[in-house]
C-alpha cells in the first residue's frame, strides 16, 4: 500500500507531505485546490509522461517521492530487476527544467521502462480518461485478457512465437515471388560475384598487403638511408673506425680507472659492431621485386574498387557476396524454395489457428464468468436491468489471436444489446468501469486503487451505491478516492482535506486529516455549500453513521 507521498515544487504545490492509511481514504476540497495534482504526482511515480509545465513556476526542478509497503511477490519482482530489497519500496522522481528526469527505486537509479514495469503491480489509478477508454472497442479485449491472467498469457506467448514465424515465412515467400528474376539479372549477379572473387578473401590479409606495399614503395628512400648510415658508421672516418682508434689510444694508459672504463667502452664497441651488422643484414634483405610489386598493386587497386562498389570494409564486401550467392541460389532453385516455403507456411498457419482457437475458447469461458460478476456489481450500482456480454467475432489471424471482442450492453428492459459506446451514458459508463475495476482488481494483486472522480455523472442513491462498492473494495485493498459527492465521502474511514490559500501573494496548498467531527462538517458543506445549517450537519452525521 501507499504509506506516504512527498511533493515539492510540483504544479501549484510548494511542499506537501501526505500520510495514507489502510482502508478507504477520501480526498476532498474546493475545485482547483490541488486534489487532481496529487493524483498527477502519483501518476508520475507510475511512469506517466513528464512535462516542463509540471515544475512550479520559478523553480529549477520538481521532486516527488512515494513510500510503499510491499509483499513477497513484489520483493521477488524487485529482485528480478536488481532493485535493493527492503521492507519498504521508496520511489522518487526528479523533474528538471533542462528536460532531464531522474528516477530512483530504493535510492538506485532506474529507467522509465523499469518504473512502468513495476509500479502497475502496486497502484491502479482509475480516472475519467480511463473510463472514456471504454468507448474504444479495441480496449475491450485487453480488459478480458487482464481478467483471465496467467493461464492466457502463457498460451498467448506460445501463440505469438508460432504466429511470428508464420508471418516471417509469408514475408519471405512474398519477397521471393515479387522479386524480378531474369537471365539478364542472373548474368549481372554472376558478374558481380566474379568481380568480388578476383581477391581470394579466404587467404587474404589486408594489413599484410598494406605493409608489404608500403615497404616496396619506400624501397628507394630506405636504400639511400641504409647507404648513408653505412657511410657514417663503417667508412675510414666513420663512427666505428674512430671509436676503435680512440680505444687504441686509451690502451696505452697504465691507470686502473682508465682500464676499467676502457673495458666497458670496448664492450660497447663490440655491441655496436653487432648492431651495425644486423642493420647491414636487413639492408641486404631489402630488394625490389618488380613482379611482386605489380601483384601487390593489382590487389590494392582491386580492393579499393570493391570497397567503392560493395562496402567500405571487407566484412561489408563479404556480406554482399553472401547476399549475391543467396540470390543466385534462389534463382537456380526458386521453384523448390517456393514449394518448401509454401509447405512451411501451411504448417505454421495450421499451428497458429489451433492455438488461436484455444485462446478463443479460453476467452469465451472466462467471458461468461466475468460478465456475470460485472452484472452482479452493476445491480448493486442501481442498474437492476442491465445485461452485459462480451461479443466475439472471428477475424484474420493477428498477433492477438483471431478474436474481435466488444462489450455489448443493455441497461433497460426490452432494449436490445448494443455496443457499449453507442448506448451507455456518462453515469452508466462510470458504473460499468467501476464494476470492471471491482471484479478484475480482486485477482491482480494490486494493493492500492485510486479513484479520481470516478463518480462523475451520478448523484443520489447511485452515488451512495458507488461509495458502498468502494468501501467493499477497501476491505481487501487500499482505496484512495477523490470526490465531490457527500454520499461517497461518507463511506471513507479516513478523510483528507486539500486547501489552497494565498499568503503574501504566494499560493500555498495544504493537506489536513480531518477528525470525525471535522469530516461531518466538511461533508455538510458538500451537501449545502458554504451556508451550513443544522439540517445539513445532521444529514452529514447520519450519512457517516450509516455508511462509515
Amino acid at each position: 500500500m501507499l504509506e506516504s507521498l512527498y511533493i515539492e515544487n510540483f504544479a501549484i504545490i510548494d511542499t506537501l507531505q501526505i500520510d495514507f492509511s489502510q482502508g478507504m481514504t477520501v480526498i476532498t476540497g474546493e475545485t482547483g485546490a490541488g486534489k487532481s495534482i496529487i493524483i498527477d504526482a502519483i501518476g508520475q511515480l507510475a511512469g506517466d509522461r513528464t512535462s516542463l509545465d509540471l515544475i512550479k513556476k520559478g523553480k529549477d526542478k520538481a521532486f516527488i517521492e512515494g513510500i510503499f509497503s510491499i509483499d513477497q511477490h513484489m520483493s521477488q519482482l524487485l529482485e528480478e530487476y536488481n532493485i535493493p530489497l527492503d521492507d519498504k519500496l521508496v520511489i522518487s522522481k526528479t523533474l528538471q527544467t533542462d528536460g532531464k528526469t531522474m528516477i530512483k527505486m530504493n535510492y538506485k537509479n532506474v529507467t522509465q521502462i523499469i518504473l512502468k514495469k513495476i509500479v502497475p503491480f502496486l497502484v491502479d489509478v482509475h480516472s475519467q480518461f480511463e473510463t472514456h477508454q471504454l468507448f474504444n472497442p479495441q480496449n475491450h479485449i485487453s480488459i478480458l485478457d487482464a481478467y483471465i491472467g496467467v493461464s492466457l498469457s502463457q498460451l498467448k506467448k506460445e501463440y505469438a512465437d508460432v504466429y511470428h514465424q508464420f508471418m516471417s515465412l509469408k514475408k519471405e515467400y512474398r519477397s521471393l515471388v515479387e522479386e524480378e528474376l531474369s537471365d539478364e539479372q542472373l548474368d549481372f549477379y554472376h558478374s558481380q560475384l566474379s568481380e568480388i572473387n578476383e581477391i581470394d578473401f579466404d587467404h587474404f590479409n589486408e594489413e599484410e598487403l598494406f605493409k608489404e606495399r608500403k615497404k616496396l614503395l619506400d624501397f628507394e628512400k630506405n636504400k639511400q638511408h641504409f647507404q648513408q648510415f653505412d657511410s657514417y658508421i663503417n667508412d675510414n672516418q666513420g663512427a666505428l673506425s674512430l671509436l676503435k682508434s680512440g680505444l687504441s689510444e686509451l690502451s696505452y694508459i697504465e691507470d686502473d680507472q682508465v682500464k676499467k672504463i676502457y673495458d666497458q667502452l670496448y664492450d660497447i664497441y663490440y655491441s655496436l659492431n653487432d648492431y651495425c651488422q644486423e642493420i647491414d643484414d636487413i639492408a641486404s634483405d631489402h630488394y625490389f621485386d618488380e613482379d611482386y610489386f605489380n601483384e601487390l598493386q593489382d590487389q590494392y587497386f582491386t580492393l579499393n574498387k570493391l570497397k567503392r562498389k560493395y562496402g567500405q570494409t571487407i566484412d561489408s564486401i563479404l556480406t554482399f557476396k553472401d547476399e549475391l550467392t543467396t540470390k543466385i541460389n534462389h534463382f537456380n532453385h526458386r521453384d523448390e524454395k517456393l514449394e518448401r516455403l509454401k509447405n512451411d507456411i501451411d504448417l505454421y498457419y495450421s499451428k497458429s489457428c489451433t492455438l488461436a482457437h484455444s485462446i478463443t475458447e479460453l476467452r469465451k469461458r472466462y467471458a461468461m464468468e466475468l460478465q456475470n460478476k460485472i452484472m452482479n456489481v452493476l445491480k448493486q450500482l442501481y442498474l437492476p436491468h442491465v445485461q452485459l456480454e462480451f461479443h466475439f467475432e472471428q477475424t484474420e489471424l493477428t498477433v492477438n489471436g483471431q478474436d474481435s471482442v466488444i462489450i455489448y450492453v443493455s441497461t433497460n428492459v426490452g432494449q436490445n444489446l448494443k455496443p457499449l459506446q453507442k448506448v451507455a451514458s456518462g453515469g452508466e459508463l462510470s458504473r460499468i468501469m467501476l464494476s470492471l475495476k471491482t471484479v478484475c482488481n480482486e485477482f491482480n494483486g494490486i494493493s492500492t486503487i485510486i479513484f479520481d472522480e470516478a463518480d462523475t455523472g451520478v448523484s443520489g442513491k447511485v452515488a451512495e451505491s458507488i461509495g458502498r462498492v468502494m468501501k467493499d473494495i477497501a476491505n481487501k485493498q487500499q482505496v484512495i478516492c477523490i470526490t465531490h459527492l457527500a454520499q461517497v465521502a461518507s463511506f471513507a474511514k479516513h478523510h483528507l482535506l486539500i486547501e489552497k490559500n494565498v499568503q503574501d501573494d504566494y499560493t500555498v496548498v495544504s493537506v489536513k486529516e480531518l477528525s470525525e467531527e471535522e469530516s461531518i462538517v466538511e461533508i455538510a458543506k458538500m451537501i449545502s455549500g458554504a451556508n451550513l445549517s443544522k439540517e445539513s450537519i445532521q444529514h452529514a452525521a447520519n450519512l457517516k453513521k450509516n455508511n462509515a
